[in-house]
């Protein structure tokens, strides 16, 4: 029977067309009862809305025949075979016959040498040996070789076609099934893809009428040639990132679905998304927007204080507008047909006012503006062997995403990671990156607590900036901040009662953790902390100033949230760390009980205030009273000196377990620099002498040490606080705010919080001084400690202190190794070098130039030195 005719409808249902590989893709995997399962509901689909469906596969036809039988697969229409060299169409007999146009197209690309004497010419080749006669075909000439050898193999074959201008291409590659070396040479041109182009501008058919699902590199063409397409689970992630790459580039919206599910299950995945089969109705809890296909969104939204709500759709030039289905819990609802992801949205509020969603994953005109619908699946991961950093093994470093690089933003953060990975650094903690006012802020006062910050970057730059410090060895802990809302651009509250009535904090309205529907607000809140974790691979949070979360329920949302986040880390197969910024030592939040677990650390700044009053006793930078020596002295044997959800300083006698392991420590933070009017560094308020001497005891100390962005090289950049906001009287109000918490002597030459400079010269990578022998401190001390916790003797049961007063001189001991400092307040400026006993080998010294004499050796003030014994 002859093919049909150019021209001819080339499938029974224009629209619903899928072209898919087999092995890998459609057929189901060895074992997988799911597969199998979900090849009976593609088929059964596909009869209910006259799906057509094209096989384009590397098979010869007689192998792709005998697969139809084994694999009990739908009979498809057409068949792409033979690597692309053959093209068969199912007549209404059943039987397959070849299509001789396609057949005479190829005769034309080789008349100048035909694969017989392509063959003659390559089969002498040592190393190549011809596969069966049934793989070969009259426009296919297929070799098996060593797959060691498969390159060199490669190489010479096509030296020869070089040399031949023989109209011949090669694809290479290597069987997944028994490794096999693989070679076949096709007409030039000529592939899957060639063939499957060739194929829909013979019969008049449009790119758009396809979806193409496959799994390996063999496809990668026709995955990236336009078509709606189906990428399944079992393909590599470096194809994936790939594919994802090449469709981003091309401009492409909304033609790619990275599947979750392996093979058979993951083409009834992707056929669900394009439209291709039904997708279950299942009820969607999950608030603000979420694709159900790629052409279908739910919304959802909890508005008790309004009557009626409106989703607007904004697609190019059309609105669509729906309105969402009220429940007795006041959740509005709704499915809305030709809302995609990348449309903008906004809710109409009782057929008055337009808002954002209280739960936005994206804001690209700000907080005023409408959101954005995101497919979070529409990212492709390369983490997936990601083993997560132990927190004992953390070494934190915490920057601000704006203001770390030039560009500020998630992309051009990736460019840094070698430099922290050089420094010693395990673990990136990023200031809050929910979207805030305005273009630049520190990132405290976020309303949209979902969405990416625009300035950063978009959802997917936020996700390949995690995915290269994976990749990198890097840990991710992002800071979120629960206990208030921004005040620009903060419309939850016209939504449903969020904030309390009877609690404030000192930033504005105290989240409404315990009063009337209080339920669904600390929903809200858990459901973000599980988002940052789940669709952003993080691996933790730490929570900004726990005390200030107001909570007088017998369970709190600090319980229930780290119940919550217990739940969810019991999914992953890396560690989830959830901290705490309680400032000071919390008995309670460290230590489980029978109704809640306990924080795996805490923020607990006594060490770096004792640090900082004892250098500069009248410089206050907290509101808790720092008694210079005496509490570096007590905080060094005890890791605090305040304690409780009220910040009391405590006696012996009233201390607890320590929990050294689990109290984050640091020399300098966001705070303790930007609370200073000029955002001065240590350095700048001491000595550089002064940093690297208190450095050794805060990085070789047992807690979890933290460095501030800039301070391993002493940048002499500043970082004071800065904010953004549209409204001009808000700007002025925190001015005059800021301006009144200091005399207004020591704000002379300060930037005001709103001044652009504050932002722009907190950049600190731009900033001149930058000291290479601070940087190779902190590296090398890193490098110590790294040893100390993998030997065993840097831990708290090993640890003892001690203090000489009258030489300011602190000294750690961990067995047989010695961290002696001297820490001379810069008020005391006739000091003079002091000798004392080199116990041992001396590892390590601030002072590049020691004098050692009579097995003594001399400290400066301001040095440190390490001996091991």
């Amino acid at each position: 029977m002859s093919p049909m005719k150019p021209n001819q409808p080339a499938v029974s249902s224009r629209g619903h067309v899928l072209a898919t590989d087999l092995d890998g893709t459609f057929i189901p995997l060895e074992g997988n009862t799911q597969n199998r399962s979900d090849l009976q509901t593609l088929t059964s689909q596909f009869a209910a809305h006259d799906i057509s469906l094209i096989f384009v596969t590397g098979r010869h036809f007689e192998s792709v025949v005998a697969a139809i039988t084994e694999f009990q697969l739908p009979e498809p229409e057409w068949i792409i075979c033979d690597v692309g060299t053959s093209i068969f169409q199912r007549q209404t007999s059943g039987e397959f016959t070849p299509v001789s146009a396609y057949q005479d197209y190829q005769d034309q690309i080789i008349a100048a040498m035909p694969i017989a004497t392509l063959r003659e010419r390559l089969q002498s080749i040592p190393g190549l040996r011809l596969q069966e006669e049934e793989k070969q075909g009259p426009f296919k000439l297929s070799f098996y070789a060593d797959a060691t050898e498969l390159d060199k193999l490669v190489e010479q074959i096509q030296a020869d076609l070089d040399q031949t201008q023989a109209p011949y291409s090669i694809i290479h590659s290597v069987d997944p099934f028994n490794g096999d070396g693989l070679i076949d040479l096709l007409p030039a041109t000529v592939s899957k893809a060639h063939a499957l182009q060739w194929w829909f501008a013979e019969y008049n058919l449009n790119s758009e009428d396809i979806v193409f699902s496959g799994d390996s590199g063999n496809d990668l063409a026709a995955l990236t040639a336009g078509y709606r397409t189906i990428l399944v689970g079992n393909a590599s992630r470096t194809l994936a990132q790939r594919v994802h790459r090449l469709h981003q580039e091309s401009g492409w919206k909304n033609r790619l679905y990275l599947a979750q599910s392996a093979a058979t299950s993951g083409v009834l995945e992707g056929c669900r998304w394009f439209g291709l089969a039904e997708t279950p109705a299942t009820p969607i809890e999950r608030l603000g927007a979420t694709p159900v296909t790629a052409n279908k969104t739910h919304f959802r939204v909890w508005a008790p204080k309004r009557d009626n709500v409106t989703v607007e759709i904004q697609d190019s030039d059309t609105t669509i507008e729906h309105d969402l289905h009220r429940d007795e819990h006041s959740f509005f609802s709704g499915t809305v047909q030709n809302a995609r992801p990348g449309s903008q949205y906004q809710y109409r509020l009782d057929n008055n006012v337009a808002r954002p969603d209280p739960t936005s994953h994206y804001q690209p005109q700000g907080v005023h503006g409408p959101s954005q619908i995101v497919d979070h699946r529409d990212f492709a991961w390369t983490d997936q062997n990601w083993q997560g950093i132990e927190k004992r093994a953390l070494i934190i470093y915490e920057l601000h995403l704006g203001t770390f690089t030039e560009d500020g933003t998630f992309r051009a953060a990736i460019e840094r990671l070698p430099a922290l990975l050089d420094l010693g650094i395990t673990a990136v903690e990023l200031m809050p990156v929910a979207q805030s006012p305005g273009h630049w802020n520190w990132g405290y006062d976020g309303v949209d607590l979902f969405a990416v910050r625009n300035t950063y970057g978009t959802v997917d730059d936020f996700k390949a900036f995690v995915d290269a410090c994976h990749s990198a060895g890097l840990a991710v802990l992002l800071d979120v901040v629960y206990n208030h809302l921004g005040p620009e651009g903060n419309y939850l509250s016209e939504f449903g009662p969020y904030f309390s009535d009877n609690h404030h904090t000192p930033w504005g309205d105290a989240v409404n953790y315990d009063g009337p529907d209080a339920a669904h607000v600390r929903q809200f809140i858990t459901d973000n902390a599980i988002y940052w974790l789940e669709e952003f691979h993080l691996d933790g949070l730490r929570l900004d100033a726990v005390h200030c979360m107001y909570d007088d329920s017998s369970f709190t949302i600090l319980d229930q949230i780290r119940q919550t986040v217990t739940t969810f880390a019991a999914s992953r197969n890396h560690p989830i760390h959830l901290i705490a910024e309680s400032n000071v030592y919390n008995h309670e939040m460290l230590t489980a009980d029978q109704s809640r677990g306990a924080y795996d650390a805490i923020w607990c700044d006594c060490l770096m205030y004792s640090l900082y009053s004892h250098a500069l006793p009248e410089l206050s930078l907290t509101h808790r009273q720092y008694k210079g020596t005496r509490d570096l002295v007590e905080t060094l044997a005890h890791g605090y000196v305040y304690a409780g959800k009220d910040s009391q300083r405590v006696s012996e006698n009233q201390r607890k377990s320590r929990h050294f392991e689990s109290l984050v420590i640091a020399l300098q933070t966001h705070d303790s620099v930007g609370n200073h009017p000029h955002g001065k560094r240590i350095h700048h308020l001491t000595s550089k002498e002064f940093q690297k001497a208190a450095a050794a005891l805060v990085l070789l100390y047992p807690g979890i040490p933290l460095i501030f962005m800039g301070e391993e090289c002493a940048t002499e950049a500043p970082f004071p606080f800065f904010v953004d906001f549209e409204d001009q009287q808000l700007r002025t109000a925190v001015d005059l705010g800021r301006k009144g918490e200091y005399p207004e002597h020591i704000w002379q030459d300060a930037y005001l919080p709103s001044n652009a400079d504050a932002f722009y010269h907190a950049k600190w990578n731009n900033a001149t001084g930058r000291d290479h022998d601070m940087h190779e401190w902190y590296r090398r001390l890193l490098q110590l400690r790294k040893q100390g916790l993998q030997v065993g003797w840097l831990t708290p049961a090993h640890m003892k202190t001690e203090c000489n007063p009258d030489h300011n001189l602190f000294t750690i001991h961990y067995q047989h190794t010695t961290i002696t400092t001297r820490l001379t307040p810069p008020a005391i400026t006739d000091a003079k070098p002091i000798a004392v006993p080199l116990k041992g080998k001396l590892l390590l010294s601030s002072d590049p130039d020691p004098v050692i004499e009579n097995n003594q050796i001399e400290l400066a003030p301001n040095h440190a030195i390490i001996t091991q014994q």
